[in-house]
């Protein structure tokens, strides 16, 4: 059997597991009532980042089910495609526009505003339940329940004193290190419930007192089923990188992303591999960020070896993936699951990360784990996965299988449901909920139309709110 067989044969496989992963959930669970959910993202919403793509997934595998899903965001987002959900946006006050990533001043003001804008969601369509992903989106759900009396599902995705000194906002590292101590200690104990993206996150609150008001771990998901094909050779031509060996990262590049640390890796990845290139996919444009990598890889003497740039959309930055030989997460001791892993495993591209971040990964069967979170042994890590094609070729396809097994959004989607059950049951409302008929899930198609219509029938009411 040839290796395009065998790798055919492989994800059918995978995916037939999946698929029974998902009858054994469900077939388990309690009875899925269709539920209205009100998930706040206190964030630019959609975006092709991180947590916002996270919340993106999770949102529309949730509608799929058959749950009707109302986002309260910021009135930023890019032009991304969003099935099956009704997006509520706050007004726009400062006419800012630009996807940012971190605090910025105008910040509490969004965060502010969309206490009103989801209390009036929350009223308007009798919804059952606040599902609060972050720090800022508890806050604001904390203030909502005064109102409306509804409970909150708190999503854990960070600890605030791994990133909130790293953004530079503040003028004192001493006062962002110590908002943050606060921050997390204060903020996850205003959910009902808590819910974990990773075992880092689920050691978190378990270590501030919360194992009793927690779900288990909710793996993030991405939708197995989109493809984006693109011939890979010519991806590298226009690129100009014909056959030399590429080195990939994918994401923002903040600082508190460690790129610094994939710089310092390139330099021993240079010694011995002289033809090897690092190829930075940004995300998020940040013009600042940009000229300081220049300036960091311009020290290091490794300019020539760097390429930046910005995809000009989420599709041609999937398609991207495919003309790296290594992808990497170059963050140490990140608490949650970065989506950009999820993206590379998805996309048979072999991952190096350090140990200190790794969630339920196996070092060498998923993925190439580094033990010392330095420049040098992520370096050694990346020269290792350069040298030996074979070893490659088989952490790009256990890398896959990995995401299929635990990561289809459709899997993810099942736990979150009888994690809002979990959640309803012990509310008065769950009575009325009980009576409703089981959901039954929809297709994508259907959704998008039911979503047109319902925005089409709110506009007026939305635009006439926004201008008060």
């Amino acid at each position: 059997m040839n290796s395009a067989s065998s790798t055919a044969t492989q994800r059918r496989a995978t995916a037939a597991h999946a698929q029974a992963g998902i009858r054994s959930v469900a077939s388990a669970a309690v009875v899925e009532r269709r539920l209205k959910i009100c998930v706040l993202a206190a964030c630019p919403f959609p975006a092709n980042h991180g947590t916002p793509g996270s919340i993106r997934e999770l949102a529309e595998a949730t509608a799929e089910r058959g749950h009707e899903v109302h986002v309260v965001t910021y009135h930023i987002g890019e032009d991304l495609p969003l099935a099956g959900v009704h997006l509520h946006r706050i007004p726009n006050w400062t006419g800012e526009r630009g996807v940012i990533v971190g605090p910025t001043r105008y910040r509490p003001l969004y965060d502010f505003l969309m206490i009103f804008t989801a209390i009036r969601v929350i009223l308007r369509h009798d919804v059952d339940l606040i599902h609060a992903h972050g720090y800022e989106a508890a806050l604001v759900a904390a203030c909502c329940r005064i109102i409306t009396r509804r409970p909150v599902l708190y999503s854990a995705h960070n600890r605030m004193e791994d990133e909130l000194a790293s953004y530079g906002f503040f003028w004192s590292k001493r006062l962002a290190n110590g908002l943050a101590w606060i921050l997390d200690r204060a903020v996850p104990r205003l959910g009902d419930r808590c819910i974990p993206h990773s075992a880092n996150l689920q050691q978190f609150l378990i270590a501030r007192g919360l194992e009793g008001r927690s779900e288990p771990v909710l793996n993030f998901g991405i939708d197995l089923a989109r493809q984006w094909p693109c011939d890979r050779e010519q991806l590298r031509r226009q690129l100009g990188i014909g056959d030399d060996p590429i080195v990939m990262y994918t994401g923002v590049i903040d600082r508190f992303q460690r790129l610094d640390l994939l710089l310092g890796a390139m330099v021993h990845v240079l010694h011995r591999i002289p033809r090897a290139k690092l190829l930075l996919l940004a995300t998020i444009p940040n013009a600042r960020h940009e000229q300081a990598l220049r300036e960091e890889a311009a020290r290091l003497g490794i300019e020539k070896s760097l390429i930046l740039c910005v995809p000009s959309s989420m599709v041609k930055g999937c398609q991207l993936l495919l003309v790296c030989d290594v992808a990497v997460v170059p963050r140490p001791n990140t608490p949650g699951f970065p989506i950009k892993l999820l993206n590379y495993m998805s996309a048979e591209r072999p991952c190096v990360m350090f140990a200190s971040s790794s969630s339920s990964l196996s070092h060498g069967e998923n993925v190439w784990l580094v033990g010392d979170d330095t420049s040098q042994s992520l370096g050694e890590g990346i020269v290792r996965l350069l040298s030996n094609a074979p070893l490659r070729a088989r952490i790009a396809l256990g890398g896959c299988r990995f995401v299929r097994e635990r990561h289809d959004r459709r899997l993810v989607a099942a736990q979150l449901c009888q994690a809002y059950i979990h959640l309803m049951q012990e509310t008065r409302r769950w009575s009325r909920i009980a009576m409703r008929p089981p959901v039954a899930a929809r297709s994508m198609d259907t959704l998008s139309a039911e979503s047109r219509e319902h925005d089409r029938n709110s506009y007026l009411e939305d635009a006439l709110y926004a201008s008060a």
